[in-house]
């Protein structure tokens, strides 16, 4: 049998892309299946996508393609048969008409699958003849406004069936608009089992995932944390996605003084990397169609903490067995369920374990198996009348994981790096910054903990026996968790030593810090035109005397303020400073300040860092609030510009992290430029 997706692009991230992917794969195992992309908008998927799966980009809009058809003459005529109520439909064109009718007048597909409401329509009128015609449901029919229900009632009313992911929606697509002749039924959105070991749940990380939009409400979710974080200030929230409310979120973030203990993560793929960091998964979105990231979650072994919007999250969480429900947009609510699981690590571990268990009636094998009995009752193929299933390919392309030069990598709690082949291969090795560790027959090979590798960046190569050749490993999953442990394992009086693995460009790659005397960044406070900072000493004895912090001036004007501390806890430091001081000293309209920290008089200074975690650049993901205040100046040209009319002079003073993850401090003309260049 053949099978053919519609989807709007297949090259983008998102939770429509991620299920299709998932159904595709399995479907791959029996059937041909082919993914039609209306639209190819960059070089190459951010998913990984089986290569049994063919995939079909019909409109070229890449920015640097020689064959860019954004201008194309039939692209700026608008559409004729995409449904004019559709959100998407400024984007299509008679040029996309033409292509997916173009496509479909030669396709053999036995069944076609319409994954929004404008590709529905087009399968509805485009698809052939013989096939089986379904449309899918990503969101729910409340969400859908009248108007666009209404354009599409005739073209519901052609398919074979309407397939929605909750059965709350299936019952309301059926009580409010009845589609005589099309069956209207529900089906799960998959997910696949992770191939990373799931979370034990004894972190003190609260993860959440999906696009940064109004929807999901992260702004309720962030004031929910920040009466946690206030009674748990251990506690950590990271956000994985993106979105247009980014800015916004963290602007709410920095109001409510959360810019410690709050991340906006960015997009992670793979997804479930991220999940297994955490001890709690959380969701607060107002509307679900379904709630594919709280599946995700469960599968990797997290209690889930979800409002109890529309049909998705009550079909999946039992409340009080593998998460709790609670109702949307319930800050209260929400905060005291977080603190729930959070103050009761018995519990979370039981929720969890019940998560794992009960999240696998969502493995795609189950799924794919209710779409292929529809496929049949529908008639799209009488073997599966019978049970019989003959492969539509005597033997299929090699799948993506299983190429030779594809590998997982595991961060373990004492440092250590496997870094597993999923195709071994005899006589391979690993190699590293010129460092060799040979593959056993499973393919796996170890670097130890402590290994002395220089500190900078370090590409993983395998070298093939007999040709002595080496290819770039490309990563699957990376396991990071062993790295946001590495201040435990540190020893007293050694250099700090921390290698994390990660994925650059596709690629696995380790980073390697090593420091004879390190300053462990904690908390940065940024109020009242003041800088707090603390600090932990490693890789050194820790001398007496009053510790002092010292902003060291880069370039051709250098110079050094000095701040006294005081010691804060057993080992740790706490330094303040006004961000006048800095600014006062401006010789350039961008001055670049490294911050350090001297234990005690005449003690060897040691960089202000936080490189003692999974996160291998932070400049974008730990921001702080900028401060601005008036520019230092002479009393001559203050007078000039007032009587000008012209307000006064500022600069902006901001903290963040370089490339390496030292702490830096900026003094910046606005007139100049960004503040954080």
């Amino acid at each position: 049998m053949k099978v053919s997706f519609l989807i709007h692009t297949i090259y983008g991230i998102g939770g429509t892309i991620r299920t299709t992917l998932n159904l595709a794969e399995e479907l791959a195992g029996r059937h041909e299946v082919e993914i039609v992309s209306v639209f190819r908008h960059r070089d190459e998927p951010l998913f990984a996508i089986d290569p049994r799966i063919t995939v079909v980009p019909l409109v070229d809009t890449r920015p640097s393609s020689p064959v860019n058809e954004k201008k194309h003459e039939r692209h700026l005529q608008p559409a004729e048969h995409f449904p004019r109520n559709e959100a998407r439909y400024t984007e299509y064109s008679r040029l996309t008409d033409e292509r997916v009718r173009a496509h479909y007048a030669g396709s053999d597909a036995d069944v076609v699958i319409g994954t929004r409401p404008g590709l529905v329509a087009y399968v509805a009128q485009f698809a052939p003849e013989r096939a089986v015609l379904i449309g899918q449901e990503h969101m729910t029919h409340n969400h859908h406004k009248p108007a666009l229900r209404a354009e599409m009632a005739g073209y519901l009313g052609t398919l074979d069936a309407f397939v929605t992911v909750s059965e709350g929606d299936a019952a309301s697509w059926r009580e409010q608009m009845p589609l005589p002749g099309t069956r209207v039924l529900a089906i799960p959105n998959s997910v696949p089992e992770p191939v990373v070991t799931p979370s034990d749940t004894s972190g003190t990380t609260i993860v959440a995932a999906g696009r940064l939009a109004s929807e999901k409400q992260y702004q309720v979710l962030i004031e929910a944390f920040g009466k946690v974080v206030a009674v748990r200030p251990e506690w950590t929230l990271r956000i994985c996605g993106w979105g247009n409310q980014k800015d916004r979120l963290r602007k709410r973030i920095d109001q409510l003084g959360l810019y410690n203990s709050v991340h906006l993560m960015g997009p992670r793929s793979p997804i479930e990397p991220e999940w297994v960091k955490g001890a709690i998964a959380v969701s607060t979105s107002r509307h679900e169609s379904f709630g594919m990231t709280l599946v995700e979650a469960m599968r990797c072994g997290l209690p889930v903490v979800s409002t109890d919007c529309d049909y998705g999250p009550r079909e999946i969480i039992t409340d009080g067995e593998d998460g709790l429900l609670v109702p949307v947009g319930d800050v209260d609510a929400i905060a005291h369920a977080l603190l729930k699981l959070i103050d009761d690590p018995r519990l979370r571990r039981r929720m969890g374990a019940a998560a794992l268990v009960n999240g696998r009636r969502f493995d795609p094998g189950p799924v794919a198996k209710q779409y292929e009995e529809l496929f049949a009752e529908l008639g799209a193929s009488a073997s599966y009348r019978t049970g019989s299933v003959t492969p539509v390919r005597p033997a299929p392309r090699t799948r993506t994981d299983t190429a030779p030069h594809l590998a997982d990598c595991v961060a373990a709690d004492d440092g250590t790096l496997t870094v597993t082949l999923l195709t071994p291969r005899e006589g391979a090795t690993l190699v590293v910054a010129d460092r060799v560790f040979a593959f056993d027959e499973r393919g796996v090979a170890t670097v130890p903990a402590g290994t002395p590798f220089a500190e900078g960046v370090w590409p993983c190569e395998a070298e093939l026996p007999g040709s002595g050749e080496r290819v770039t490993l490309v990563t699957r999953a990376v396991d990071q968790r062993g790295a946001m442990r590495a201040a435990g394992r540190q020893g007293a009086g050694e250099p700090v030593r921390q290698l994390v693995p990660y994925t650059r460009n596709g690629a696995l790659t380790l980073r390697s810090w090593v420091r004879p005397v390190h300053a462990e960044l904690g908390e940065v406070r940024v109020e009242d035109r003041r800088i707090t900072v603390s600090a932990r000493l490693y890789g050194a004895a820790d001398p007496d005397g009053e510790p002092i912090l010292l902003l060291r001036r880069r370039g051709a004007h250098p110079h050094e303020l000095a701040f006294p501390g005081a010691r804060h806890g057993r080992d740790g430091f706490r330094f303040t400073f006004p961000a006048a001081a800095p600014a006062a000293r401006q010789r350039d309209p961008h001055d670049v300040w490294d911050l350090w920290l001297r234990p005690a008089p005449g003690a060897e200074p040691a960089r202000l860092a936080r490189v003692l975690d999974d996160v291998v650049e932070k400049g974008s993901l730990f921001p702080y609030p900028a401060i601005e205040i008036p520019k230092k100046g002479s009393l001559v040209r203050a007078v000039v510009r007032k009587l000008a009319g012209k307000p006064r002079e500022r600069v902006t003073v901001k903290v963040f992290h370089s490339a390496a993850n030292d702490l830096v401090l900026n003094v910046v003309d606005q007139a100049a430029g960004r503040p954080d260049a």
